[in-house]
């Protein structure tokens, strides 16, 4: 997980310097989409987490393989489909 954390933070500085010596404020504008995506996403990850927490501890390795594992077929992409967002 390091590596994609570094690839991320590195593109990042990139695309931030681009709008920095781009000119006309571009770099802040940027900051503040990310401030306010942040904002708005907080709350659902936080959810999300408790959610993958409480289903870990609450739900055996070995339940959720046979609904979702590679041997669950038609019945483990049915039952996942509803969770996947909009494309």
């Amino acid at each position: 997980m390091l590596i994609p954390t570094v690839i991320m933070g590195i593109l990042a500085l990139i695309l931030f310097a681009m709008g920095y010596f781009k000119g006309e404020g571009q770099h802040i504008t940027g900051m503040k989409s990310a401030l306010s995506m942040t904002i708005e996403i907080i709350p659902l990850l936080i959810f999300a987490f408790i959610i993958a927490g409480m289903v870990q501890v609450l739900i055996s390795q070995e339940t959720i393989a046979r609904w979702v594992g590679t041997e669950s077929g038609m019945r483990g992409i049915l039952s996942v489909s509803p969770l996947q967002p909009d494309s």
